[in-house]
């Protein structure tokens, strides 16, 4: 067994591990990457909420026990309380979301000119109530773009909200569990 063999592979290797570095490409430290990403809402719970899609309007208020959120308006009209809670929980758990425009003055391209839904979020730890304002579907179908009332970002945001609102609607309708 000759020692020529180690050698060269040795020599080799201290050559080639320099260059192996210097190819790797860049890879960004993970703060870098959370810079284009913040919380959502800052909420220790949420007591009301009504969400707004064209003329149709519904609002939710938690029970006295704290426990469910009870449709309250229109009157008479019923939404399993699944839904609802679903839906507040997307809210409350989002703990970051993509910013895709910091300051815009052109809405009109991410639909927030004239949203398709309204939803006011009402919480005993927030002065006024917060009002988030979705637009139209991003490019790959998977998310909506939303934007906070008095803040000019522009977020995106899963599709389940949308989807949540929609069979809410449906369940208004009398339109549930089926083709509407």
């Amino acid at each position: 067994m000759s020692v020529r063999p180690a050698i060269f592979y040795t020599i080799a290797f201290f050559i080639l591990l320099p260059i192996y570095f210097w190819i790797q490409p860049n890879i960004k430290p993970t703060s870098a990457l959370e810079e284009k990403q913040e919380s959502l809402l800052k909420l220790n719970g949420i007591d009301a909420v009504t969400v707004v899609s064209g003329t149709e309007s519904l609002r939710f208020q938690k029970d006295k026990d704290g426990k469910f959120y009870n449709l309250v308006a229109p009157p008479g009209k019923f939404v399993p309380h699944d839904l609802m809670d679903a839906m507040v929980s997307l809210l409350t758990g989002a703990k970051s979301v993509e910013v895709v425009a910091e300051d815009t003055s052109d809405l009109a391209q991410f639909g927030l000119d004239h949203p398709k839904s309204v939803l006011t979020i009402e919480s005993s730890g927030q002065p006024q109530p917060i009002k988030i304002a979705f637009g139209n579907e991003n490019p790959t179908h998977t998310a909506i773009y939303a934007q906070i009332e008095g803040i000019p970002k522009v977020f995106l945001l899963g599709q389940n909200i949308e989807y949540y609102q929609s069979l809410m609607f449906q369940w208004i309708e009398g339109k549930q569990g089926k083709n509407a």
